[in-house]
C-alpha cells in the first residue's frame, strides 16, 4: 500500500479565509487519502510563503528525505499547486529533485498525470497563475503606496519620534511619540550647532532616552520627514520628488537643511569633536604653527606622574606643554569677562538692536504678503481672460505655472521670515542671563567638564588657534563675544565722562551672549 506525506501551507494573509485553513486543508487530504487506499505515514504543516522554498517545515522535510532517499515514503499530496509553490521556476526544478528521491507530487483539485508529456503544457497554467496572482497583488500594493505618498501619507513603518496611529475612519496616519519626539529634536538642533561629533550626539541622545539604532538614527536624519515632507521614490520614466506631507513637522525646514549641510560637510567646523582627557580641552583645536596641521595630544609618563602635550604629527616636530597652553587660554578668556559698564551697554546694544530688528521682520513681511496678493490678483485675471478666448488653455496653463511656483516660493519666504528673526523670545530674560554667563565665563570654564569646556570654547572662537611661543592667535571669533571684547576693549581706552556712540557697531546680531541657554549640564 502506498504512503504519503500530506503537505498542508497557509500564508500568514491567508489564515482569516476559510477555503486556506489548515484544518479544512487536513480534512480533504485525508479524505483523498482513504478514497484511494492511501497510508497517512506524515503531516508537514507550514505557515509560510510560497515564494520560494526557503520554508522551515519544508526544509526539515527535504533534510529528513535525503536522509532515507525516499524510501519511507511514495507521495507529496497537497490541495493545490499554489499551496506547493508560486514561483514557475523554482517549482520545476523543486519537483525533479522530488522525483528523484522517489516522491510524487499530487495536487487533489488539480490532477495531473507528469509521466505524461503533454501534461506538462497544465503544469505550467496551474504553476503561472499563482505567481501571476503574487505579482499582481504586489504591483497594486506598490501603485497604491505610490498614491498614498503622493498624497503625502506616511507609508509605512513610523521612523524614530512618531508612531504610527489609526483614525476612526481607518484611515492610518503618523503622530509625534513623546518623549521620542523631544529627544530627537534636541538631536537635530545639536547636529546643526556642529559642535558634537554625530556618534556623541546619538549616544548623548540614547542617555536621554531615545530608544534608535545607530544605524536608524543615521537613516532618520537625513529623512525629510521630520521637517513635514515625504519622498516619491523615482519610478520607470517618473522622477524622484519630495511632496508636502499631512503629517505634522517635528522640525523646521531651515533647521533640516541645516543638519543636511553638517551631515554632507557644506557647514564650516565650530569646534573640536573628539572626546579628550581633561587635561587636553583645546586637542583638535590648534593649528600647527610649521605646517599647519591640527594638533593632537598626549600624556608623557614621567618620574613623577604624567605631563601633557599638545603636539603635531610626524615629521614635524612641534611639541606645546598642555599645562601653559591652557592657562593662556583662560588669560585669552578673561578678554571676554565685562568690565565695569560694559554690561549695560551690551545690553542697550542687543535691545536697541532688537527692535530694529522687529522693524525689519514687519516690514519686510508686509512686502511678502503684498507680493502673494498681486501672483493672486494676476491668477484671477488669468482665468477671466480665459473664460473670454483671450488666450488658449495651453498658454492660462503656462502662466499659471508660474504663478503657482512666485506664490509658493513667496509662502516658503514668509514662513523662513519668521522662524529667521525668532521674535517671540523673552530677550530681556536672555539678555540678563547672557551677561550673567560672561561674568562667571571663567569660573564656568574651570568648573565645567571636559564637554562643557569644548563647548564654551566653540561658543566664542569659531576658528582654531595657531600658536606661536605660548601666545594664542585665532582669526575670527563669535560675533556676540567680539561684540564684548570690543567695547572692553574700547572702554579701556577711553576717558571717564567721553560718551561712547555704542551704536556704531554692526546692524547684525546674533544671539545674545555665548549662547547662555545652552550650556551642557553642571556649566
Amino acid at each position: 500500500m502506498k504512503t504519503a506525506i500530506l503537505y498542508i501551507r497557509v500564508s500568514t494573509d491567508e489564515q482569516a479565509d476559510k477555503g486556506f485553513s489548515q484544518r479544512d486543508q487536513d480534512e480533504r487530504l485525508r479524505q483523498y487519502c482513504e478514497r484511494n487506499n492511501i497510508i497517512v505515514g506524515q503531516v508537514i504543516f507550514e505557515d509560510h510563503s510560497a515564494k520560494t522554498f526557503d520554508r522551515p517545515a519544508w526544509n526539515k522535510m527535504l533534510s529528513n528525505l535525503k536522509q532515507t532517499k525516499g524510501k519511507a515514503h511514495d507521495k507529496l499530496i497537497f490541495t493545490k499547486w499554489d499551496r506547493f509553490s508560486r514561483n514557475t521556476a523554482d517549482a520545476y526544478g523543486m519537483i525533479s529533485v522530488l522525483i528523484k528521491l522517489g516522491l510524487q507530487p499530487i495536487a487533489i483539485e488539480q490532477p495531473l498525470d507528469l509521466s505524461i508529456p503533454e501534461s506538462k503544457i497544465m503544469l505550467a497554467v496551474y504553476l503561472s497563475m499563482p505567481e501571476v496572482e503574487n505579482d499582481r497583488r504586489a504591483l497594486n500594493v506598490k501603485y497604491g503606496m505610490r498614491r498614498g505618498k503622493k498624497e503625502g501619507r506616511w507609508m509605512g513603518r513610523a521612523l524614530p519620534g512618531y508612531i504610527n496611529k489609526t483614525r476612526e475612519n481607518g484611515t492610518k496616519y503618523i503622530a509625534f511619540n513623546e518623549p521620542e519626539s523631544a529627544h530627537m529634536k534636541w538631536a537635530f538642533e545639536q547636529i546643526a550647532e556642529n559642535i558634537f561629533a554625530i556618534e556623541n550626539i546619538w549616544a548623548m541622545a540614547r542617555r536621554r532616552g531615545l530608544k534608535c539604532s545607530r544605524n536608524s538614527f543615521w537613516e532618520a536624519i537625513r529623512n525629510p520627514c521630520y521637517c513635514g515632507k515625504v519622498i516619491v521614490p523615482a519610478f520607470n520614466d517618473e522622477p524622484m520628488t519630495i511632496v508636502q506631507g499631512v503629517h505634522e513637522a517635528l522640525i523646521s525646514e531651515s533647521l533640516y537643511h541645516e543638519v543636511q549641510d553638517v551631515l554632507i560637510g557644506r557647514k564650516r567646523d565650530l569646534a573640536i569633536k573628539a572626546v579628550c582627557p581633561k587635561n587636553l580641552p583645546l586637542r583638535g583645536f590648534l593649528l600647527c604653527p610649521e605646517c599647519s596641521r591640527t594638533l593632537t595630544g598626549s600624556a608623557s609618563k614621567g618620574r613623577t606622574g604624567y605631563y601633557y602635550y599638545y603636539h603635531c604629527k610626524a615629521p614635524c616636530k612641534v611639541r606645546l606643554k598642555a599645562e601653559e597652553v591652557n592657562k593662556s587660554l583662560e588669560h585669552e578668556l578673561m578678554k571676554f569677562v565685562p568690565k565695569p559698564g560694559v554690561a549695560e551697554l551690551y545690553t542697550a546694544i542687543v535691545r536697541g538692536e532688537y527692535g530694529d530688528t522687529q522693524a525689519i521682520y514687519i516690514t519686510e513681511r508686509k512686502k511678502i504678503i503684498e507680493q502673494i496678493t498681486e501672483q493672486n490678483h494676476r491668477m484671477t485675471r488669468l482665468r477671466e481672460m480665459l473664460l473670454s478666448d483671450t488666450i488658449d488653455s495651453a498658454d492660462y496653463k503656462l502662466m499659471k505655472a508660474e504663478c503657482e511656483t512666485k506664490t509658493s516660493s513667496l509662502e516658503a519666504n514668509l514662513a523662513d521670515l519668521s522662524s529667521f528673526y525668532e521674535l517671540d523670545i523673552d530677550i530681556e530674560n536672555l539678555i540678563e542671563n547672557a551677561v550673567n554667563k560672561l561674568k562667571d565665563l571663567i569660573y564656568l570654564y574651570r568648573s565645567a567638564d571636559i564637554k562643557g569646556k569644548q563647548f564654551i570654547i566653540g561658543s566664542i572662537f569659531s576658528k582654531k588657534w595657531r600658536f606661536s611661543e605660548i601666545k594664542g592667535r585665532t582669526v575670527e571669533v563669535n560675533e556676540a563675544a567680539a561684540l564684548i571684547y570690543h567695547i572692553n576693549k574700547t572702554l579701556q581706552q577711553k576717558k571717564t565722562g567721553v560718551k561712547t556712540n555704542y551704536r556704531d557697531y554692526s546692524g547684525k546680531v546674533p544671539r545674545a551672549g555665548v549662547e547662555p541657554a545652552r550650556f551642557p549640564t553642571g556649566v
